[in-house]
């Protein structure tokens, strides 16, 4: 419980700070929406060649045309993935500029994030990868291969936790970012990540409610009403702690690399949500 309660701290004042700089807001809405772009991208020119994804006869290519549909969705993956990582990056940039002392704008944020385009892409690469295999391998396994491929995941989440820190605020290149991710996860956070636990939790407290007045919608008729303001309220939830854990994590990587907390946060919070290791 004393985790608990330090990490939902940690998420409250990294609301305050966010709080600051509201705008900061619009950076996931503009990857949401250049997501959909970017899907619909993908999706209409395959209705309009007439393809469905369906796999070819015996004997009619199932190889290549497997090939195809693969490269497909890699390149798929890929550019979402970087389009995300870039918008996050653009948020921790405009984080560190408020934590610093400044006064970030969304020009300011996307100027930061521009600069390390090239490393950002090559993360947005390797990073569009490994979540297409982990996404096959889930789909394609039974429950065992699952569980593997969750676990493999969740390894990799934490080993990546701070690349894109890394690569704006150092500017190094990406496979320096990994590196240098995996030397502050193994210096400082040791198994346990508090500050995903207070963010966890915030999520399912608004979920839920969000949950209920749908249902409430739905048993009183209004269909249409309750999935308008599901698919709404989830987008908003998904905006608003996109750019809430940016923040989060942007205060842990500085206090992982200086030392230093940012005004308002309570020192011995942002102490406690790392566990170091026993050498």
């Amino acid at each position: 419980m004393g985790r608990l309660g330090r990490s939902i701290r940690l998420m409250k004042e990294s609301y305050h700070v966010l709080m600051q700089d509201k705008e900061l807001l619009l950076l996931p809405v503009i990857s949401g929406l250049l997501i959909v772009v970017v899907t619909a991208s993908f999706i209409v020119p395959i209705f309009l060649l007439g393809g469905d994804g369906a796999a070819p006869a015996e004997g009619e290519g199932e190889e290549g045309s497997g090939l195809v549909w693969a490269l497909i969705a890699l390149a798929y993956y890929i550019v979402t993935y970087t389009v995300g990582i870039f918008f996050q990056a653009a948020v921790v940039a405009g984080a560190s500029e408020r934590l610093s002392g400044g006064n970030p704008t969304l020009g300011s944020s996307l100027g930061a994030a521009s600069k390390h385009l090239g490393s950002i892409v090559a993360w947005g690469i390797v990073a569009g990868t490994v979540g297409m295999i982990l996404r096959s391998i889930q789909e394609r396994s039974e429950l065992l291969g699952r569980i593997v491929a969750g676990l493999v995941g969740a390894a990799w989440s934490l080993a990546t936790f701070f690349v894109v820190p890394v690569l704006v605020l150092e500017g190094v290149s990406m496979g320096s970012a990994f590196k240098r991710s995996w030397e502050l996860f193994k210096q400082t956070w040791g198994e346990q990540i508090g500050g995903r636990i207070g963010l966890g939790l915030a999520s399912l407290l608004l979920v839920l409610p969000l949950l209920g007045v749908c249902a409430l919608l739905w048993w009183a008729g209004l269909q249409i009403v309750a999935i308008v303001v599901g698919v709404l309220g989830v987008a908003l939830l998904g905006v608003f702690f996109s750019a809430l854990q940016a923040v989060f994590v942007t205060v842990l990587y500085r206090y992982a690399t200086t030392g230093e907390t940012a005004e308002g946060f309570d020192p011995d919070d942002v102490a406690g949500a790392f566990k170091p290791k026993n050498r």
